[in-house]
This record gives C-alpha cells, sequence and structure tokens, in this order.
C-alpha cells in the first residue's frame, strides 16, 4: 500500500502536497486577473486576440456601410479623386476641386494633375470651341437670315453674337452645348420643322439643303463633344492612385478616429509585452504584473475621448501639430493611430497644458465701493426768519447744498417757534 501511495504522489511528501494545495487555494482566491494574466506570454496571446476581434468588426462595419455600386452612372460610385475633377459641359474646361482632391492628394500633386490635364487636352479643348464657331455660322445662315428668327429665338440670337463676335471664349460661353441639338432632333423627329424658303441668293443651297447642312453640323459637334468628355473622364479615372485609402470615408469620422486608437492602444501594449520577452526593454518600460497589464482596459476606455480632445485643440489652434491637414485621409489616419499608440504621452501633455492655462489666469481683488468712500454732503442749519435777508440765506442754503425740502421745511419752523418763545 505505500508503494502505490508513494507511486501515486510521485515522491513527494505530505508537507509538500500541503503546500501545493494551499498555494492553489490561495491562486483559486485571487482576483481573475491574477489568474489569467500570470507571464506576458499569456497577456499577449489575449491582447491578439483582442486586436484581431476589434480588426474583425472593423472590417464587418466598414464593408457593410459601402455604396452599392449604381448600374448607371452616379455620383455615388465615383471615388473621391474622380469626384474631384469636374468637366464642365458648357464651357468644357477641366475644373479641379482642390477641396475634395485635397482628402487623398496632397496641394502639390493637385497642381502637377491640373498641368498634366491642360497639357493632354487644351489642344482638343480649342479644336473644338473652333467648331462650334463653324456651326454657329451654318446655324445664322438659317436661323437669321432665312427664318427672320422666329424659330428658336434664344439660340438664334446666340449664334448671331457668336458670328458677329468672333471669338473662342464667346462661343465657349453662349454656343448652347446641351439643348440646341436636343431641340433640333426632336424638332425633325416630330415633324415640327419651320417651312423654309428655296434659293434666295445667286448660287445658294436651298433652305432644305442649309438646314440639313446645320443639323448635320450640330450634330457632329455634339458627338465630338460627348467623345471628349468621356475621354477626359476615362483619363481621370486612370489618374486614380493604387495605394488609395477611400475606405477610410466610408463610415463617420468619429467612429475610424475610435477603431484606429484602440488598434493604437494595443498594438502599443503587444510591443511592450514582446520587449518584456525578449529581454529588451527600455527605460521607461514597465516590469510585467497582472496589475499593470489590466490597465489595458482603462487605456481602451479614455484613449479616444483623449483623441477627440486632441484633434478639437488641433482643429481650433490651441495646440499645434505636425499633421495639420486632418481633411487629408491618410494624414487622419496616421493622427488616429499615433493618438492611440502615444495615448499615455498624449495624456500627460494635455495635463501640462491645461496647467499652464490654469496659470495664465489671474484673479485681482476688487475694491469693494461703500457708502464711506462718498463724502457727505454739509449738513445746512437755517437761521430764524426775521428778516427778508435771513428768508433768502435760507433759500439759497437750500438750493446751493440739495437738502430735503421736507426737512429744511421742518427745521426753519421749529427754530421759528423756539425764537417766538424766548
Amino acid at each position: 500500500m505505500d508503494e502505490k501511495q508513494s507511486k501515486i504522489t510521485g515522491g513527494a511528501s505530505s508537507a509538500e502536497l500541503l503546500n501545493r494545495l494551499a498555494r492553489e487555494y490561495v491562486a483559486s482566491q485571487s482576483p481573475w486577473y491574477k489568474r489569467y494574466f500570470t507571464t506576458p506570454i499569456a497577456a499577449q496571446f489575449f491582447s491578439l486576440s483582442l486586436l484581431v476581434f476589434v480588426a474583425i468588426i472593423y472590417l464587418i462595419a466598414s464593408y457593410a456601410n459601402q455604396a452599392e455600386p449604381c448600374l448607371d452612372n452616379c455620383e455615388n460610385s465615383l471615388s473621391i479623386f474622380q469626384q474631384g475633377i469636374v468637366i464642365d459641359r458648357q464651357t468644357l474646361n477641366v475644373e479641379l476641386l482642390e477641396y475634395e482632391l485635397n482628402k487623398v492628394i496632397t496641394p502639390e500633386e493637385v497642381d502637377n494633375t491640373r498641368k498634366v490635364l491642360e497639357q493632354k487636352f487644351s489642344a482638343l479643348k480649342v479644336s473644338l470651341l473652333q467648331g462650334r464657331v463653324a456651326v454657329a455660322k451654318a446655324s445664322h445662315e438659317v436661323l437669321t437670315n432665312r427664318l427672320g428668327m422666329y424659330f428658336l429665338p434664344d439660340i438664334a440670337g446666340a449664334m448671331n453674337l457668336i458670328v458677329n463676335n468672333q471669338e473662342l471664349d464667346t462661343a465657349q460661353q453662349l454656343y448652347p452645348a446641351e439643348s440646341f441639338f436636343r431641340l433640333l432632333d426632336e424638332a425633325q423627329a416630330n415633324n415640327r420643322l419651320p417651312p423654309l424658303t428655296d434659293v434666295t441668293l445667286f448660287n445658294e443651297a436651298s433652305g432644305q439643303q442649309a438646314f440639313q447642312t446645320m443639323f448635320a453640323l450640330v450634330k457632329l459637334q455634339h458627338s465630338r463633344e460627348q467623345q471628349y468628355i468621356a475621354q477626359v473622364e476615362k483619363y481621370v479615372s486612370s489618374m486614380d492612385a493604387y495605394m488609395s485609402f477611400e475606405w477610410l470615408n466610408r463610415l463617420p469620422w468619429i467612429v475610424q478616429l475610435i477603431f484606429w486608437t484602440w488598434f493604437g492602444v494595443l498594438i502599443n501594449n503587444i510591443v511592450w509585452l514582446i520587449r518584456l520577452t525578449k529581454n529588451r526593454q527600455e527605460e521607461d518600460d514597465l516590469a510585467f504584473s497582472s496589475q499593470v497589464y489590466v490597465m489595458l482596459f482603462p487605456r481602451l476606455a479614455i484613449a479616444p475621448f483623449i483623441s477627440i480632445i486632441f484633434l478639437a485643440m488641433i482643429s481650433s489652434g490651441i495646440a499645434s501639430f505636425d499633421i495639420s491637414n486632418l481633411n487629408n485621409l491618410p494624414a487622419f489616419l496616421v493622427a488616429a493611430f499615433f493618438l492611440g499608440f502615444m495615448s499615455e504621452s498624449i495624456t500627460l501633455r494635455i495635463r501640462q497644458f491645461f496647467n499652464k492655462l490654469l496659470d495664465s489666469i489671474e484673479t485681482q481683488k476688487q475694491t469693494k465701493l461703500t457708502l464711506a468712500n462718498i463724502e457727505p454732503t454739509p449738513s445746512f442749519k437755517p437761521i430764524a426768519n426775521i428778516s427778508l435777508s435771513s428768508l433768502e440765506t435760507n433759500m439759497r442754503g437750500l438750493v446751493n447744498n440739495d437738502v430735503n425740502v421736507t426737512n429744511i421745511r421742518n427745521q426753519i419752523i421749529k427754530k421759528a417757534r423756539l425764537d417766538s418763545k424766548g
């Protein structure tokens, strides 16, 4: 029996077993974080699991909020870069919206993009404007000379101005790019063309031929301008950056800030645990303990609030920061991650800032205004009204000293009675 018992206990004595049982009991009564986070390895695996969990939630939220692709051409399906480059169908100018483009590229890249587009399409735009002048001449012959401006009078007036001016800027501003071809096409399809005269001048084409010539030129010009717009849009889409950060625009900025702040806190915690495991601690590193590690949870709770306060200080100009263009998506990503990664240092800096702000408040004791600071008016003692001069003296004292009339009257009456008794 003793041999079996010795085999079961593995040669351990009764004292050792009792000591082991006592340690296990004490450990079971300790807080949960001391039981689970006994070593840096255990804490590191928990931090990794938490990081993966937060990342999965972030990806689900991002792709669930992704805009559905449009079957037709719609602005929601365009990237921020494509939305920042607008083609004016009237003037044929390629306009760059700097505020939109600065979300994905720098101002220097915006200027470079403008130069590239001007160099690429300026010659084609000039050719289209010259085509508008040619269409205006043919349209002026039909709409003004043959029809007397009673058919499409607004367009006829615009064509008249273009022909008389003979400048590309006038054709760029006045040529009815969107409406001219559509109105002519509808009139011809519905057989609502006006009656046109035949030859009115020597060796001149008939009215029908002139109208068909005008319509052919208008149709060709419209087709060329549509091809130009499609070519510019295709070229702009090819200029979109391969490494784009537009996915940051799928969620509201406050949600993005919270998630990337959490990522910064967790990765900073994991890096600290890796250094402890490799015995490559830095001077500012704390020694591992379950109590120190569990502080990860309050850091995760307060880090987003600290980030919001810090960004508000930057946006309002109270504090300065190298990353000042928070409208730029990559810069915003770096700032949000940095605020989480360095959350403890940022909290200390904010505390120092508010301490200086508190010291700048000066208190000054105000002098108390009391009636004692006001010199009283000397009292007026009336004399007996025994003569006209005495009455004049009393009245002059009343006016100069601004004494209550009732008191003066009572004092004069009282004095007069005393005088009469005497």
